[in-house]
């Protein structure tokens, strides 16, 4: 591991250390260098502001573990991978996703309804609905998704990461079925 990303790991438990006991919004570059042992110029080196940094925690270790090797047929697994690590760092994300919930939200809407797009695009394969349709479709579900987890989050993640998955495919699959017979029988 190189010594960059050992710095940046220990300043992102850094700032994960300090949601346990203040508000994201009250946190300051000052708080997170000094939980960690830095100073602040190393704080710069590696991020612009406690926002880079957060984005960077939510890319690295919530996201890129799910888009890696996400396909339509695992993406409730990947899903509930996701869920697990949110549920393990619950303190962390409830704090975050309420001070700033946008970049967590783009985040997870961007896979969602990626996924969605592919998902509807296999399921038409006759060009029943138009691209427009297709991408309102994808982008209906993805908020849905969205609204979902963040609701979730905010009423302390009490439903298990694999029921709240679980869940969201049995919902993504049973549409599907409708639209089948809707559209193409």
């Amino acid at each position: 591991m190189s010594e960059a990303l050992i710095t940046k790991k220990a300043i992102a438990q850094g700032l994960k250390e300090l949601t346990k006991s203040k508000s994201f919004s009250k946190i300051t570059v000052s708080d997170i260098t000094n939980s960690c042992g830095l100073n602040r110029q190393t704080f710069y080196y590696h991020f612009q502001d406690k926002y880079e940094l957060l984005n960077w925690i939510y890319y690295n270790e919530g996201f890129l573990p799910v888009i890696e090797g996400i396909t339509l047929e695992n993406w409730h697994e990947k899903l509930s991978i996701l869920f697990t690590h949110m549920k393990e760092e619950q303190t962390f994300f409830s704090n975050t996703i309420k001070a700033d919930e946008t970049c967590f939200k783009d985040y997870l809407f961007n896979i969602t309804v990626t996924l969605f797009e592919e998902a509807i695009e296999a399921v038409d394969v006759e060009r029943v609905l138009k691209p427009e349709d297709q991408k309102f479709f994808a982008s209906y579900f993805a908020y849905g998704i969205c609204g979902t987890v963040i609701s979730w989050v905010e009423k302390g993640m009490k439903e298990q990461p694999e029921q709240l998955a679980k869940r969201l495919k049995y919902l993504a699959t049973s549409c599907e079925k409708l639209a089948y017979e809707r559209f193409l029988l």
